[in-house]
């Protein structure tokens, strides 16, 4: 009877301390897979923010674009509008 009660007694430490290293496993997993999601959603966050920016910039690029180019078709009709012969237009080439 001592004897079977120290074998399950025994059986039963072995299981816990086992159960305990697996759910220590566990819990760093867990920490480790966190801190790689925290990480990740910074990059994204940061990447979010650039693109942002980019975009902004390249809008404003477009808008000054816009007015130069109105601003340069004013200024060929005022020099036409006083006989001075301006050349067509040459059609834009896309790169």
């Amino acid at each position: 009877m001592a004897l079977w009660l120290l074998r399950e007694t025994w059986t039963a430490f072995l299981s816990r301390r086992k159960e305990r290293t697996e759910t220590d496993a566990n819990v760093d997993l867990i920490k480790g897979l966190s801190e790689r999601i925290g990480f990740l959603e910074q990059r994204v966050t940061a990447q979010d923010e650039r693109l942002q920016a980019e975009m902004q910039m390249r809008l404003k690029a477009q808008e000054d674009a816009s007015a130069l180019r109105i601003r340069v078709r004013q200024l060929e009709s005022t020099l036409r509008g006083l006989g001075a012969v301006i050349p067509p237009e040459d059609p834009v080439v896309s790169a």
